[in-house]
């Protein structure tokens, strides 16, 4: 009786390995691959117009799969985002521009809303919605004529207040360095055994108002670059319609960036434990 039992698990193991995942729950897995899409920005130069001069974006992402509906994820960016006062009109008589060069890493969790596994058949699409936490390192520069010119080395704007606490310093325009909550929502659809897709749009809540270094008031000395010719060039106020103190940026209100982008990933299993122990037997 003994003997026909442990012929009869080792049967029902093979069985099990013979059809995946027929009988047991999915097992967790990681998946790998990269994405591209595009990056876009809104703040002081750009409020109100998503995908607003959309930028290439670019990165790879690391899943990890933990059940059918929660998952984790590690994620890179390369991200660049741009704004022009005479392209957004939002306030052209300033006559501002920057670009921004992202490296944003990520930690964020989704959650699907349908049963969702890789190479299931029955599971082989969801919609899901994710938030999380990320860091960004950042470099903003303006444009003038076809040079780009490194914003961090200017005064622009009135310095920060002597009191200012170190976490105000730490997002203000001397840190390279931002933090943000990036959200979003998307779809994933596995493509085969291994093989799946998303297709995903994110906004990121920064909290640092110098994405485009634009952010509080003009300041008494203006910030001015010369150019190799000799030419000069006010990176302060380009247009001269405005003097100290009055508003160059709405300080109430942190930078925010946002991405559309698809990623194709391959999908592998990870040891985790369950399946026939014989070891009993």
């Amino acid at each position: 009786m003994y003997r026909k039992l442990r012929y009869l698990l080792i049967l029902s193991c093979l069985a099990v390995f013979a059809t995946a995942n027929a009988q047991f729950d999915d097992p967790k897995t990681l998946e790998i691959g990269p994405h591209v899409g595009v990056s876009y920005y809104m703040g002081d130069l750009n409020p109100t117009l998503p995908f607003l001069q959309a930028q290439l974006q670019y990165g790879g992402v690391v899943r990890f799969n933990y059940d059918n509906r929660w998952t984790f994820r590690f994620d890179y960016s390369r991200a660049k985002v741009t704004a022009s006062d005479e392209v957004a009109k939002w306030r052209p008589e300033r006559g501002l521009n920057f670009t921004s060069n992202i490296n944003d890493f990520s930690i964020v969790a989704e959650f699907n809303f349908l049963e969702y596994y890789t190479g299931n058949p029955k599971k082989n699409v969801s919609p899901y919605i994710f938030g999380g936490i990320s860091v960004f390192q950042y470099t903003a520069y303006a444009t003038v004529g076809d040079t780009l010119i490194d914003l961090g080395d200017f005064a622009t704007e009135a310095p920060e207040p002597e009191d200012a606490k170190w976490y105000e310093r730490m997002v203000g325009k001397t840190s390279p360095i931002g933090i943000s909550i990036p959200f979003g929502m998307g779809v994933k659809f596995s493509l085969s055994r291994h093989m799946a897709a998303t297709v995903e749009w994110r906004m990121q809540k920064t909290f640092t108002d110098y994405l485009d270094d634009v952010a509080t008031v003009y300041p008494k000395d203006h910030a001015v670059y010369t150019a190799p010719d000799g030419t000069t060039y006010d990176l302060t106020d380009p247009t001269g319609n405005y003097i100290e103190g009055q508003q160059r940026g709405n300080s109430a209100f942190n930078d925010w960036f946002g991405m559309a982008r698809v990623s194709l990933t391959w999908k592998f299993n990870l040891p985790d434990g369950r399946g026939c122990n014989l070891s009993k037997f």
